[in-house]
């Protein structure tokens, strides 16, 4: 997630997370917000299903803790326009996930 994070930080004309862009220019009572908020919801569960598989012992904090440096991650590549933002937030989540995560996941 953190590569194609970097990957899409050095593309011409990178403009961020179309549902972030989007909610901003909408009210927060929208029909627009309501799928921003249902699109993050079901990337940070699926985040959440990945560091379960890793053994995290707290999958939701890590999730949470991902997908905002993710989101940072986006918001930064559109405003320093410096594909480094996306590489300090892939730094940033191995080490969360180093920490998090045991080196012999169960079932692994």
């Amino acid at each position: 997630m953190f590569d194609a994070l970097v990957t899409a930080c050095r593309q011409d004309g990178f403009r961020g997370c179309a549902f972030i862009n989007t909610a901003s220019e909408a009210g927060a009572h929208t029909d627009v917000h309501a799928r921003t908020v249902e699109h993050k919801t079901a990337v940070r569960a699926w985040v959440r299903d990945l560091a379960a598989i890793a053994g995290a012992p707290d999958p939701d904090g890590l999730a949470r803790a991902l997908t905002l440096l993710l989101d940072g991650g986006l918001s930064a590549g559109v405003l320093d326009a410096d594909p480094r933002s996306a590489e300090a937030a892939k730094g940033a989540a191995r080490t969360l996930v180093e920490a998090a995560c045991p080196r012999d996941p169960p079932g692994g």
